[in-house]
């Protein structure tokens, strides 16, 4: 039998008490009131350090610890209510809290762990085999759980878990339990599981750049690999290379798999190969079928949730399974600062000059009918203080414009390093704006004062409370403000845009940047740019969607 390298706590006299009668502890758990879990979590955090540190039988802690896990899942997930809307960077107080879950899930790892160091010194013990399947399969949860949390809030996974999780599954492997079906009562997310599929799991989910999904994104990655994990497999290396979707598995590494490429030397003891090609074929069909129009149901899934945001997920999840791109360019490390605003508004008002929206309100006719294809309506540009409102010499009133906040901050970030496509930047001890992954930035280097580049959150990590770790791709080196509406709307009021310009490298056509869920695909609308003609142009198709903005393609439309 393989000896794993594992780590568990010293055994050592502690200040609180616990039940260690699995009876008496039983009569203890259901007394609790779970309702009440700030209360209930910490008595169970308290006993669960207790009980690890105690010398127990190996009987006796095995049903300790199975006692305990439906109440750590209870108080785990109404502490997590909390923290269901938090974007980093988190506050001290919700930051303790995360971290105090976290460690919850270490301690019920931490008890399975101390049974398996147990059992390996115990002999005639009967159903030894079983309890060691038990043991393996509920540490990997906990420890899986562990990274999960960590990715929900975009925290950095505390360092030796990845390297645990190996260590478990060769443990498993030598003792040909990889495969054997395991079932928990009234633990749905164990129904018939395997050692394997938990840990191609926790595989899938660590490959998937948690640290750029979206909010909420890891968990709904997660319920779709209880659904469909089971498709991707764990196998001996072989001799097969690049041929996409394969990845390699370093046992000795703190470390999820790399993508397994032609040169990549191997070691039939200490790596293995994770084969997606299944899963990615999957992937494949589901994103065809959301391309033709059809409805995926939950069954499909793992989940319920909508098309349009699924449709991003699954491509998502498709690029990090399938073949991987691979980054382009070096980064160059830099030490600098950079300023910084956020979101579309911001970006708008700061690329404008500093202008307010209100400027860009057109003069339209007194009947406020919509625009002709035969008529030139007349548009004018006022210059506006802060304090004015539209002129009401401009025929237009302030129902016209779609409110907009004009109160915009700038931070100073600190420019870590840099690449022809993006950058890195961060704030340590004072980032007070949350962010999210997708959210629009306004950038602006100190030299460059006045030129504002438009770019896209791509990945966060927040490694301490009110620190952030961004990494942006940068949309454009310069973006046009504009004025938006749905054309043909009698009522329909102004937003603000936009343009970015043609990218000859990337192949891509000049864009608009709007609000999300401003238009749809097949709709006409009309532009107005400072010093500029009204135009009509058509949404051809959308190019990105995140969670503050869509960037579309369009086309003029010539009236003959």
């Amino acid at each position: 039998m393989y000896s794993p390298v594992l780590s568990v706590p010293a055994r050592r006299v502690s200040g609180w008490v616990a039940e260690t009668d699995p009876k008496y502890a039983q009569a203890w758990l259901d007394a609790l009131p779970l309702a009440n879990s700030n209360e209930s979590a910490r008595e169970i955090y308290q006993a669960l350090y207790t009980i690890n540190r105690l010398d127990l039988r190996v009987q006796t802690r095995l049903e300790l610890m199975m006692l305990y896990e439906p109440a750590v899942n209870t108080v785990c997930a109404g502490l997590h209510l909390h923290l269901a809307h938090a974007a980093p960077p988190l506050s001290v107080k919700k930051r303790q809290l995360a971290e105090f879950i976290r460690q919850l899930h270490i301690e019920m790892a931490y008890g399975y762990k101390c049974c398996l160091r147990d059992l390996s010194r115990t002999r005639l013990l009967f159903g030894k085999k079983a309890r060691f399947a038990r043991c393996i399969e509920r540490a990997l949860h906990h420890s899986s759980e562990v990274l999960r949390r960590s990715y929900l809030l975009y925290m950095p996974c505390p360092p030796g878990v990845w390297r645990e999780m190996h260590e478990l599954y060769r443990l498993a492997e030598s003792l040909q339990l990889a495969e054997e079906a395991l079932t928990f009562e009234g633990d749905p997310t164990t129904a018939s599981t395997t050692i394997g599929e938990r840990y191609v799991q926790a595989l899938l989910l660590g490959l998937v750049n948690p640290y750029q999904l979206p909010h909420n994104g890891a968990q709904q990655v997660h319920a779709f690999l209880l659904q469909r994990g089971r498709q991707a497999r764990v196998q001996p290396v072989s001799l097969q290379r690049g041929a996409g979707a394969l990845f390699l598995i370093d046992l000795a590494a703190d470390a999820p798999p790399v993508p397994l490429t032609r040169d990549a030397p191997t070691s039939s003891d200490t790596e293995r190969l994770l084969d997606a090609r299944e899963l990615v074929h999957t992937l494949q069909e589901l994103v065809s079928a959301l391309e033709r129009g059809e409805h995926i149901d939950a069954s499909r899934l793992g989940v319920d949730c909508l098309d349009s945001t699924w449709a991003d997920l699954l491509q998502r999840m498709l690029r990090a399974w399938g073949d991987s791109a691979r980054r382009r360019y070096a980064r160059q490390q830099r030490s600098s600062t950079v300023f910084v605003s956020l979101g579309l508004a911001a970006l708008h008002f700061y690329a404008n000059g500093q202008r307010p929206f209100a400027m860009y309100a057109a003069r339209l006719p007194k009947n406020k009918t919509p625009i002709r294809d035969a008529e030139a309506p007349d548009v004018a540009f006022v210059e506006l203080d802060e304090a004015d409102g539209i002129a009401p010499e401009l025929g237009t009133t302030s129902a016209d414009v779609a409110p907009v906040n004009e109160n915009h901050r700038v931070d100073r970030w600190q420019l870590r390093d840099v690449s022809p496509q993006g950058m890195s930047i961060a704030r340590y001890g004072d980032a007070a704006t949350s962010l999210r992954v997708g959210d629009l930035l306004g950038v602006q280097q100190p030299s460059d004062i006045g030129r504002w580049r438009a770019a896209v959150i791509r990945w966060i990590k927040s490694p301490e409370s009110g620190s952030l770790e961004v990494g942006v791709e940068v949309l454009a080196s310069v973006a046009t403000p504009l004025a938006v509406r749905i054309a043909g709307r009698t009522s329909g009021n102004w937003f603000p845009g936009l343009r970015l310009p043609v990218v000859e490298v990337a192949r891509r056509p000049s864009t608009l940047l709007l609000a999300r869920g401003a238009c749809r695909v097949g709709d006409e609308l009309e532009l107005i740019e400072q010093d500029g003609e009204p135009r009509r142009v058509s949404v051809l198709r959308l190019l990105e969607r995140t969670g503050s903005f869509e960037q579309i393609v369009y086309a003029d439309i010539v009236r003959s």
